[in-house]
């Protein structure tokens, strides 16, 4: 990796821990740490910065008649970061419970709440996503769950059609959305040092056909 790089990968670390914190005591909840999920094709509890969640939330563009969902919600940041817009509901799906009752309590006592908070204690794939029209998914699981969560919100579509846009962030099964035929890639984002932002994110959206 070239010098700059490094230089600008430390630079933006450093940049981003102090905002996060800022982040943090404005908002009055606690999402940082790391945590093992022990659940079969479940990814550790894990979070990034602040200031590329709420970029990607802007992207997503959620209105008042949204329904915002975090798949893999974790303790709450990025439903907390999308509970400062006026949308209709923000819900939160994890399957640790610990992680569910930590969320709870930041999305009860947070400040410049604008929006309803719901989290829900459930496997992604067995969620009923038919209300859902913003979805965010940061990884949270292995590529067999994530071909299930798909079809949960491919049926969704076909029982409630609809226009949804959906944020994949490290989007290491992409490929999985590129067979599908109800969503489409509209952006991309890469990850590069000086711009904050730490993995690359693909920003899909229903066809017509599905929508």
């Amino acid at each position: 990796m070239p010098l700059s790089h490094t230089i600008g990968w430390k630079a933006t670390g450093l940049r981003n821990r102090i905002v996060d914190r800022w982040w943090e005591r404005s908002l009055g909840i606690d999402t940082k740490g790391v945590k093992d999920v022990n659940q079969p094709d479940a990814n550790r509890y894990a979070t990034f910065a602040y200031s590329s969640i709420l970029k990607i939330i802007d992207h997503l563009d959620p209105g008042p008649e949204d329904v915002f969902v975090d798949i893999g919600s974790g303790k709450g940041r990025v439903v907390c970061c999308a509970a400062m817009r006026p949308i209709k509901r923000v819900i939160g799906i994890d399957i640790d419970r610990d992680l569910c009752g930590i969320a709870r309590e930041n999305a009860g006592q947070m400040r410049a709440r604008r929006s309803p908070i719901e989290i829900i204690e459930s496997a992604a794939q067995q969620y009923d996503y038919k209300d859902c029209t913003k979805f965010f998914l940061f990884n949270s699981f292995g590529a067999a769950t994530l071909q299930l969560v798909l079809q949960s919100i491919s049926n969704s579509l076909t029982n409630n059609p609809r226009s949804i846009r959906f944020a994949y962030v490290n989007p290491m099964y992409e490929r999985l959305l590129q067979e599908l035929s109800f969503l489409e890639c509209f952006d991309r984002w890469e990850r590069r040092p000086w711009t904050g932002l730490k993995f690359d994110v693909s920003f899909w959206r229903s066809t017509r056909r599905g929508s």
